[in-house]
């Protein structure tokens, strides 16, 4: 080879050595990069994992306590039972604590929305381990305000409410609206449970109680007061000698003659109610029903047994009228007719009586 071909054969040589080289650099580069990206998405992935990590307890006892409100075992009865009684309790201006007793809430001002019918639902079986429940009603004529209230209230409800309708209509010159709601709840339950469809036999559930504040667990210590209850002519103050129901009873001290206990209840006219207590008196006393529209009372007045101890007490009456619309009662109605006398009650029940 000549001088020059041995030139350009160096040359040659170096450039294919170079371009080798560069080849594996660059090649070295990429991999860099490679494993760059994968360090920094696999960062990514141990940090949500850290994130649902921390949030998996708080998760976990969250769906426990909405579990609790469910069963595989409900029959569709129950599930309605269930589901009334919890719209029932969302309606309320104040609402109780969940898992509370649910008072019959017919005192003015009481109600946020007033829902007068509760048509049967419809039960959805889906085999996987869930059921639907849905079910329509309607309020009564009210604000829009109240009803935008009503609606948060019913998506932020344990039971796994869903609302999948709601339909607002207004009369002319009328700033109230009243709306139809289209409700669905979730209930759910093991996969492969059995899910019964028709109620098992057994003796029918009892009906709802209607008093409010019936075993007088609500105290305001402050103001000497038992929510739900209105007094005249007496003061009050818990007693732990006579209890059937709850922690606590009510003692009742007449600060002057017909001093009164008593509730304002919104019954159906002509469906007959059964009422029942435990009650102590050291002076006289009667258990009135009285028709707020007349002030007169029904049936007459029944004596309570003054004595050293208690006694159960069970009446019936029939709410005056006619037709099945409302008629407010004052009831039950405890009067002490002399001054001094304590009446000590607990335990207080008002139903629907059974056929």
């Amino acid at each position: 080879m000549s001088a020059s071909e041995k030139r350009l054969s160096i040359v040659v040589i170096a450039l294919l050595a170079v371009s080798a080289v560069m080849l594996v650099v660059l090649r070295c580069l990429d991999a860099l990069e490679q494993l760059d990206e994968t360090i920094a998405s696999q960062q990514l992935l141990l940090t949500d994992a850290m994130r649902y990590a921390a949030l998996a307890e708080p998760v976990e006892k969250a769906y426990a306590a909405m579990a609790e409100q469910h069963s595989s075992e409900w029959t569709q009865e129950q599930i309605h039972d269930r589901l009334r009684v919890e719209i029932a309790r969302l309606s309320l201006r104040e609402i109780p604590a969940d898992g509370a007793a649910i008072p019959a809430a017919n005192q003015p001002g009481a109600l946020l929305v007033d829902i007068r019918s509760w048509p049967a639902g419809a039960l959805d079986d889906s085999g996987e381990g869930y059921r639907t429940y849905q079910i329509n009603f309607r309020t009564e004529p009210t604000s829009i305000q109240n009803v935008a209230m009503f609606l948060e209230r019913l998506q932020q409800s344990p039971q796994a409410l869903r609302v999948d309708g709601l339909e607002l209509t207004r009369q002319p010159l009328s700033t109230e609206v009243t709306a139809a709601f289209r409700v669905t709840r979730t209930v759910i339950g093991e996969p492969g449970a059995p899910q019964p469809k028709v109620a098992a036999a057994g003796p029918p559930a009892e009906a709802t109680n209607l008093a409010i504040n019936a075993d007088f667990a609500q105290w305001n210590p402050e103001e000497s007061t038992a929510p739900g209850w209105s007094v005249a002519n007496a003061s009050l103050t818990t007693d732990k000698d006579v209890v059937d129901g709850g922690d606590t009873a009510l003692s009742v001290h007449a600060q002057s003659a017909n001093a009164e206990l008593y509730q304002v209840q919104k019954l159906r006219a002509g469906t007959v109610y059964e009422i029942g207590f435990v009650a102590r008196t050291t002076g006289a006393a009667q258990l009135r029903i009285v028709d707020e529209s007349t002030g007169r009372p029904l049936q007459g007045n029944a004596p309570l047994v003054a004595d050293a101890v208690g006694y159960q007490y069970s009446y019936r009456f029939t709410a005056p009228g006619s037709g099945g619309g409302d008629v407010l009662m004052r009831v039950p109605s405890f009067v002490l007719l002399e001054s001094g006398a304590v009446l000590v009650v607990d335990n207080i029940s008002l139903r629907e009586a059974g056929a």
